[in-house]
């Protein structure tokens, strides 16, 4: 039995398979008048996943040249509307322009080779299924809530997937696996 928030016992309601799913279950509960507060959706099956490498090389570097340009452009009109110069307003915009192209690639270039070396992996623990909470005073309530959302999904209305989704979600039988 785990405990939740401030030493209140809970126990798993339902089990989804995404965030969304868990959320929509919440939802469902907390319309039928349970408290936001007795619910809680925790993620459960953690597993070490290894995250891909985010950007190539070459679009980070192209990336950070369009940026390099963009403030190359904004520093030539800042230094041809502020200082005074022997160059004419469009040369000192171009050369901006043309410096900041080369800088935002090279910082692009530095950043990518650093970024995407085989050595450096990234991995976070992600869930793998996301269980509802509940306090066990909660727990009959907020099964009838469920089971009458599983009983309701064969009615044709607008909230006939939601109610799928939910009952989808149904009640954990969490007791009976750990239990065998």
């Amino acid at each position: 039995m785990l405990y939740q928030g401030a030493g209140v016992p809970s126990k798993v309601i339902a089990s989804a398979d995404t965030f969304e799913d868990a959320q929509r279950t919440v939802e469902y509960l907390r319309s039928y008048g349970m408290e936001p507060a007795d619910l809680e959706i925790a993620g459960a099956d953690l597993r070490l996943a290894r995250k891909p490498q985010a950007v190539p090389v070459v679009q980070l570097t192209a990336t950070s040249a369009l940026h390099g340009a963009c403030l190359g452009l904004l520093a030539g009109v800042f230094i041809t509307l502020v200082a005074e110069t022997s160059l004419t307003g469009l040369v000192v915009v171009v050369w901006g322009f043309v410096y900041g192209v080369l800088v935002g690639a090279l910082w692009g270039l530095f950043r990518g080779l650093v970024r995407n070396r085989p050595d450096a992996v990234t991995t976070e623990v992600v869930p793998t299924r996301y269980e509802v909470r509940c306090p066990v005073e909660e727990l009959s309530v907020a099964r009838t809530l469920l089971a009458d959302a599983s009983d309701a999904s064969g009615v044709d209305d607008g909230g006939r997937d939601e109610r799928e989704v939910i009952a989808a979600a149904g009640p954990e039988q969490t007791d009976q696996k750990h239990a065998a």
